[in-house]
């Protein structure tokens, strides 16, 4: 598991410059306790300055009990580029007993809006470590989701539905999840406008082909601006005028030596049956 020093993190020097989180600490329900309001800030202060790698968390602006948190799935996993949204809900006398978890944005790992059965959660109280953190939680939770191993909560399917889901995360967070848009709107707005300019991008490249393959059509499968080939019309020359009106006109070209293939053997063809009758 994964642990941040948050003696080395704020120093005397970096407290100064970090940003102020009182209102986590005044503006909570009655049933936390003071020293969980005081873990709960410094590990606010602690996360936000030195996040883990594809994990960005923050407490709820009314209750500092209840985190929001967002995992980005990894490259290399069914899950890369996805984006999950999730809850972490603390007991009042955190960080005495652990968090419930939950993931919300639908993933193909777990089951959503449930209570997950991990050893860092409230199904496993004897198992918690009150020097585990936030940040430990959520490291813990990113590599069980990579895992393949099955607890209360979790769910099969296969690796193409996972990634079907995480193509999709994005745009369902920014329009199905109302609490993913009232803790993260800044996110949000991003994900919008990246929707948004792929959908046009994607727009405009299937307008280009249809516009190609309309030329293709027109022009009989020409491109690059040559013309089409139409062959004349042999019907009032003779054999020895067809020939070279084909390579004068077209260079001797591989349609060119077909056609007087197709001509010579027509030609013996009507010899041989003169001769035969």
């Amino acid at each position: 598991m994964l642990g941040i020093c948050l003696c080395e993190v704020f120093g005397c020097s970096s407290v100064s410059r970090t940003p102020t989180y009182s209102r986590y600490f005044h503006n909570h329900p009655l049933m936390a306790s003071r020293q969980a309001q005081k873990r709960l800030n410094k590990e606010y202060r602690a996360i936000a300055t030195n996040p883990p790698p594809f994990i960005e968390a923050k407490p709820n602006d009314q209750d500092i009990l209840e985190w929001h948190y967002i995992i980005t799935g990894p490259p290399g996993t069914p899950f890369e580029d996805g984006q999950y949204h999730g809850i972490l809900r603390f007991p009042g006398d955190y960080p005495f007993k652990p968090p419930s978890i939950s993931m919300v944005t639908p993933n193909g790992r777990f089951t959503c809006n449930t209570r997950l059965c991990l050893s860092m959660s409230d199904y496993h109280p004897d198992t918690w470590n009150p020097a585990w953190s936030v940040a430990t939680i959520l490291t813990g939770l990113l590599s069980f989701m990579t895992s393949d191993e099955a607890t209360t909560g979790s769910i099969v399917t296969s690796d193409s539905v996972k990634r079907r889901f995480a193509r999709e995360s994005k745009q369902w967070n920014s329009t199905e999840d109302s609490r993913f848009i009232k803790h993260f709107p800044e996110v949000a707005r991003k994900n919008r406008e990246e929707i948004a300019a792929k959908q046009k991008a994607d727009a405009e490249a299937a307008a280009l082909a249809a516009e190609k393959a309309a030329k293709m059509a027109a022009g009989g499968g020409a491109s690059g601006g040559e013309k089409p080939f139409v062959p004349p019309d042999f019907s009032t020359l003779d054999s020895e005028d067809r020939a070279r009106l084909l390579v004068e006109e077209n260079g001797g070209g591989s349609r060119v030596l077909s056609l007087i293939c197709i001509m010579a053997a027509a030609t013996v063809a009507v010899v041989v049956h003169v001769f035969k009758s």
